[in-house]
């Protein structure tokens, strides 16, 4: 596990993350600060804690809501092939057996 220290609208702290991580973990301290700068811009009278707390739950909300677009996307999916599952089924079928059913 690597450490890394990071700096959050300037408080410093120290943060575990796996080996070969460090560059993402870095590129979120970055993201999360821009989106903490500009908060605090739109809201200047806001403490530093109130904003990290809000663009935390700003983001919790915003992966629930891919989360829930992804699970639709997987059932869609599914569906799909289930449905050209059951189509190469029905076309693979011998004849014989189409007739029967018939």
């Amino acid at each position: 596990m690597a450490h890394l220290d990071i700096s959050i609208l300037g408080q410093q702290y120290k943060m575990g993350c796996p080996d070969g991580e460090e560059e993402n973990l870095a590129q979120s301290v970055k993201q999360f600060n821009e989106k903490l700068k500009s908060m605090k811009q739109s809201a200047p009278g806001r403490r530093n804690e109130q904003l990290i707390v809000m663009a935390a739950l700003n983001y919790c909300h915003q992966l629930n809501v891919e989360k829930i677009k992804n699970e639709q996307y997987t059932l869609e999916l599914n569906q799909r092939i289930q449905t050209l599952q059951d189509s190469i089924e029905q076309a693979l079928r011998p004849k014989d057996e189409d007739n029967e059913q018939n």
